[in-house]
Protein backbone atom coordinates (compact mmCIF):
# COMPACT_ATOMS: atom_id res chain seq x y z
CA UNK A 1 0.00 0.00 0.00
CA UNK A 2 0.99 3.55 -0.85
CA UNK A 3 1.21 6.33 1.62
CA UNK A 4 -1.63 8.00 -0.52
CA UNK A 5 -3.84 5.24 -0.27
CA UNK A 6 -2.93 5.60 3.63
CA UNK A 7 -4.06 8.88 3.05
CA UNK A 8 -7.74 10.11 3.53
CA UNK A 9 -9.74 11.67 0.75
CA UNK A 10 -11.13 15.45 1.81
CA UNK A 11 -14.74 13.37 1.74
CA UNK A 12 -13.27 11.54 4.57
CA UNK A 13 -11.61 14.29 6.60
CA UNK A 14 -14.75 16.45 6.20
CA UNK A 15 -16.76 13.36 7.37
CA UNK A 16 -14.45 12.34 10.10
CA UNK A 17 -14.99 16.34 11.22
CA UNK A 18 -18.46 16.38 11.42
CA UNK A 19 -18.31 13.35 13.62
CA UNK A 20 -16.17 14.54 15.98
CA UNK A 21 -17.73 18.00 16.16
CA UNK A 22 -20.89 16.35 17.18
CA UNK A 23 -19.06 13.79 19.68
CA UNK A 24 -18.13 16.39 21.50
CA UNK A 25 -21.66 18.49 21.18
CA UNK A 26 -20.60 21.34 19.29
CA UNK A 27 -22.81 22.29 16.36
CA UNK A 28 -22.16 20.96 12.97
CA UNK A 29 -21.72 24.05 10.91
CA UNK A 30 -19.44 24.53 6.96
CA UNK A 31 -17.07 27.20 8.92
CA UNK A 32 -16.45 24.45 11.89
CA UNK A 33 -16.25 21.35 9.65
CA UNK A 34 -14.10 23.68 7.16
CA UNK A 35 -11.80 24.44 9.78
CA UNK A 36 -11.73 21.07 11.38
CA UNK A 37 -10.38 19.20 8.73
CA UNK A 38 -9.23 21.54 6.41
CA UNK A 39 -11.12 21.35 3.34
CA UNK A 40 -12.87 23.53 0.51
CA UNK A 41 -16.19 25.47 2.06
CA UNK A 42 -18.07 24.27 -0.99
CA UNK A 43 -17.01 20.58 0.51
CA UNK A 44 -17.70 21.60 4.29
CA UNK A 45 -20.96 22.84 2.90
CA UNK A 46 -22.58 19.87 2.11
CA UNK A 47 -20.96 17.38 4.65
CA UNK A 48 -22.92 19.67 7.55
CA UNK A 49 -26.13 20.00 5.29
CA UNK A 50 -25.60 16.19 4.55
CA UNK A 51 -25.03 15.72 8.66
CA UNK A 52 -27.90 18.02 9.12
CA UNK A 53 -30.18 16.15 7.25
CA UNK A 54 -29.26 12.70 8.71
CA UNK A 55 -29.94 14.57 12.28
CA UNK A 56 -33.29 15.98 11.19
CA UNK A 57 -34.69 11.98 10.14
CA UNK A 58 -33.16 10.15 13.40
CA UNK A 59 -35.55 13.17 15.63
CA UNK A 60 -38.16 11.30 14.02
CA UNK A 61 -37.06 8.02 15.92
CA UNK A 62 -37.98 8.31 19.56
CA UNK A 63 -35.40 7.67 21.59
CA UNK A 64 -36.50 5.57 24.79
CA UNK A 65 -34.54 6.83 28.10
CA UNK A 66 -31.60 5.01 28.78
CA UNK A 67 -32.96 1.93 31.48
CA UNK A 68 -31.96 1.61 34.95
CA UNK A 69 -29.82 -1.33 34.56
CA UNK A 70 -27.95 -0.41 31.50
CA UNK A 71 -27.62 3.84 33.36
CA UNK A 72 -25.64 1.50 36.36
CA UNK A 73 -23.60 -0.53 34.20
CA UNK A 74 -22.25 2.26 32.15
CA UNK A 75 -22.01 4.19 35.25
CA UNK A 76 -19.74 1.58 36.68
CA UNK A 77 -18.08 0.72 33.44
CA UNK A 78 -17.24 4.83 33.90
CA UNK A 79 -16.21 4.69 37.49
CA UNK A 80 -13.77 1.44 36.40
CA UNK A 81 -12.72 3.46 33.02
CA UNK A 82 -12.05 6.65 35.15
CA UNK A 83 -10.05 4.89 37.79
CA UNK A 84 -7.60 3.05 35.45
CA UNK A 85 -7.12 6.46 33.57
CA UNK A 86 -6.21 8.58 37.22
CA UNK A 87 -3.89 5.24 37.98
CA UNK A 88 -2.00 4.97 34.37
CA UNK A 89 -1.80 8.68 34.70
CA UNK A 90 -0.70 9.52 38.04
CA UNK A 91 2.94 8.64 38.02
CA UNK A 92 3.71 11.02 34.84
CA UNK A 93 1.63 13.63 36.75
CA UNK A 94 3.58 13.05 39.20
CA UNK A 95 6.87 12.91 37.70
CA UNK A 96 5.40 16.33 35.70
CA UNK A 97 4.80 17.80 39.05
CA UNK A 98 8.26 17.15 40.35
CA UNK A 99 9.69 18.27 36.97
CA UNK A 100 7.60 21.46 37.61
CA UNK A 101 8.92 21.89 41.27
CA UNK A 102 12.42 21.29 40.03
CA UNK A 103 12.17 23.99 37.08
CA UNK A 104 10.45 26.93 39.36
CA UNK A 105 13.24 26.18 41.46
CA UNK A 106 15.99 26.42 38.40
CA UNK A 107 14.05 29.94 37.44
CA UNK A 108 14.53 31.41 40.45
CA UNK A 109 18.53 30.43 40.92
CA UNK A 110 18.68 32.19 37.49
CA UNK A 111 16.46 34.81 38.33
CA UNK A 112 18.76 35.46 41.51
CA UNK A 113 21.80 35.03 39.21
CA UNK A 114 20.54 37.53 36.96
CA UNK A 115 19.53 39.98 39.56
CA UNK A 116 23.23 39.35 40.87
CA UNK A 117 24.71 39.53 37.36
CA UNK A 118 22.81 42.49 37.02
CA UNK A 119 23.67 44.55 40.04
CA UNK A 120 27.43 44.41 39.04
CA UNK A 121 26.80 45.31 35.68
CA UNK A 122 25.38 48.64 37.42
CA UNK A 123 28.47 48.96 39.84
CA UNK A 124 30.51 48.28 36.95
CA UNK A 125 28.61 50.90 34.98
CA UNK A 126 29.38 53.48 37.90
CA UNK A 127 33.19 52.38 37.84
CA UNK A 128 33.19 53.10 34.71
CA UNK A 129 31.74 56.31 34.91
CA UNK A 130 33.80 57.26 37.72
CA UNK A 131 37.05 56.26 36.23
CA UNK A 132 36.24 58.23 33.13
CA UNK A 133 35.59 61.50 35.50
CA UNK A 134 38.97 60.50 36.78
CA UNK A 135 40.66 60.24 33.70
CA UNK A 136 39.01 63.42 31.75
CA UNK A 137 40.08 65.37 35.39
CA UNK A 138 43.54 64.25 35.06
CA UNK A 139 43.73 65.38 31.40
CA UNK A 140 42.22 68.63 32.19
CA UNK A 141 45.19 68.69 35.14
CA UNK A 142 47.66 67.38 32.77
CA UNK A 143 46.50 70.19 30.11
CA UNK A 144 46.75 73.18 32.70
CA UNK A 145 50.13 71.86 34.10
CA UNK A 146 51.35 72.11 30.50
CA UNK A 147 50.10 74.92 29.95
CA UNK A 148 52.11 76.12 32.99
CA UNK A 149 55.57 74.79 32.50
CA UNK A 150 55.32 76.62 29.18
CA UNK A 151 54.58 79.50 30.72
CA UNK A 152 57.05 78.81 33.12
CA UNK A 153 59.58 78.28 30.41
CA UNK A 154 58.91 81.24 28.45
CA UNK A 155 59.10 83.16 31.54
CA UNK A 156 63.06 81.87 32.40
CA UNK A 157 63.76 82.13 28.61
CA UNK A 158 62.72 86.19 28.94
CA UNK A 159 64.50 86.17 32.43
CA UNK A 160 67.52 84.19 31.07
CA UNK A 161 67.45 86.85 27.85
CA UNK A 162 67.15 89.97 30.86
CA UNK A 163 70.30 88.45 32.69
CA UNK A 164 72.07 88.09 29.21
CA UNK A 165 71.26 91.73 28.33
CA UNK A 166 72.58 92.91 31.84
CA UNK A 167 75.47 90.63 32.09
CA UNK A 168 76.62 92.40 28.56
CA UNK A 169 75.63 95.62 29.61
CA UNK A 170 77.29 95.08 32.94
CA UNK A 171 80.34 94.10 30.67
CA UNK A 172 80.07 97.23 28.32
CA UNK A 173 80.23 99.19 31.47
CA UNK A 174 83.18 97.59 33.05
CA UNK A 175 85.01 97.90 29.67
CA UNK A 176 84.38 101.90 29.91
CA UNK A 177 85.96 101.95 33.29
CA UNK A 178 89.09 103.21 33.14
CA UNK A 179 91.87 100.88 34.15
CA UNK A 180 93.23 101.96 37.86
CA UNK A 181 96.44 103.77 37.04
CA UNK A 182 99.43 102.35 38.72
CA UNK A 183 101.11 104.62 41.31
CA UNK A 184 97.96 106.57 41.96
CA UNK A 185 96.85 105.81 45.57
Amino acid sequence: MTPAENTPSPEERAEAAARDLADRGRPVTARAVREAAGVRMVLAAEVAKAWKEAENDDEGVPVPPVPEDVAARLTAIWRDAYRAAVAAVSPERDRLAQDVGNLRKEVEALTETVAEVEEERDRLAVDLETARVAASEAGNRAEVAERETREAEARATAVEAERDRLADQVTALIERVPAPQEGKQ
